[in-house]
């Protein structure tokens, strides 16, 4: 009695489809790093990516500083807002549109920002 081996070819187990959250959060996450991408002299403080109300995500960048945030509003020719609270700090914010995905970079009372006109 002979033993002869056939060969087979095992059929391939396809990956489960990936989740429509995990897309978004993937967009967002590149789209982060894109928008951070640009040469600045700075390093982001803190940078996360949020899931909104409609399941998709935005990319949010806080530096210490202000001269980054100029950088990359000057790159995507997006406007800066200024916002003062009411205990008396500032904050500096850009909404920059990347790949379809909003990333938003900001800071607070920013040790380089311009220093208050006095009034006379």
């Amino acid at each position: 009695m002979s033993t002869e081996t056939i060969g087979t070819t095992p059929t391939p187990t396809p990956e489960p489809p990936t989740p429509t959250w995990q897309r978004s959060l993937q967009q967002a996450t590149n789209a982060t790093w894109k928008a951070i991408g640009i040469p600045v002299e700075a390093s982001p403080f803190c940078v996360t990516q949020n899931a909104m109300g409609d399941g998709e995500h935005t990319g949010h960048v806080h530096y210490l500083l202000l001269a980054p945030l100029l950088e990359i509003a000057d790159a995507y020719d997006a406007p800066v807002t200024e916002t003062k609270s009411l205990g008396g700090g500032t904050t500096y914010s850009v909404a920059v549109p990347v790949d379809g995905v909003t990333v938003t970079i900001w800071t607070t009372d920013p040790t380089d920002a311009p220093a208050p006109a006095v009034a006379e």
